[in-house]
């Protein structure tokens, strides 16, 4: 990336600021749930929804009725964000505690994806999802196919934010008896549990067995 565009330049923090394309790709393949905000009739939309990235798009899919998709497929402007929250920085002031994270903005134009690049994004969504799992799943009937849409933007007007480390604590506040510090979090997966429904006799494949969450 040549350097931000005005609307992707950090202004507020902007010693945070992030604009290093392999480490914003690497923030987008740590999680898989986004926001995505667009406008719509004059009003502000905003969308939680799961997506993907390769080395040139960011890919998002679901019903074919969805307005959001509608409007992505058809090249109207978004704006996409990524947040991975790192820990919990306790000052010891209420105006220093913060949160160590990870963010991505994204701008750009979506378009639509249709025949063999739409079946195969949707097995890449499997695989992103659970991977393994896109070889054990039966394909796609005609009727799902026409339901779902996929759309992608291009990853090239984007940004980042990130803040590591311990609270920014005033000088005069270090002699303070409050603590201060940092409490890291983690999402963790747990013990997987089988359908209610699931056939005796069918075990649990490796790939279920070692999943990892991202997120």
């Amino acid at each position: 990336m040549a350097g931000p565009t005005p609307r992707a330049t950090v202004k507020r923090n902007a010693r945070r600021a992030e604009y290093d394309t392999a480490t914003l790709k690497a923030i987008l393949a740590s999680d898989q749930v986004c926001h995505v905000a667009y406008v719509e009739d004059g009003e502000p939309r905003q969308i939680p929804t799961l997506y993907f990235c390769d080395d040139e798009y960011l890919y998002l899919h679901g019903n074919r009725q969805s307005a959001l998709l509608r409007y992505v497929g058809k090249g109207g402007e978004i704006c996409v964000t990524v947040t991975l929250v790192d820990g919990v920085v306790v000052a010891r002031s209420g105006f220093h505690c913060s949160m160590n994270y990870r963010s991505v903005t994204l701008f750009g134009r979506g378009e639509a994806l249709e025949g063999k690049d739409h079946l195969d994004i949707l097995n890449e969504f499997v695989r992103a999802l659970v991977p393994g799992h896109e070889q054990a799943v039966r394909e796609p009937t005609s009727q799902e196919l026409a339901a779902t849409a996929v759309v992608r933007i291009p990853l090239t007007e984007l940004s980042g934010k990130v803040r590591t480390g311990p609270p920014a604590d005033d000088e005069g506040d270090l002699t303070s008896s409050v603590w201060a510090g940092e409490i890291p979090v983690a999402r963790t997966r747990q013990a997987a549990v089988a359908s209610e429904d699931l056939r005796d006799g069918i075990e649990m494949p490796d790939y279920i067995k070692n999943f990892e969450y991202r997120g």
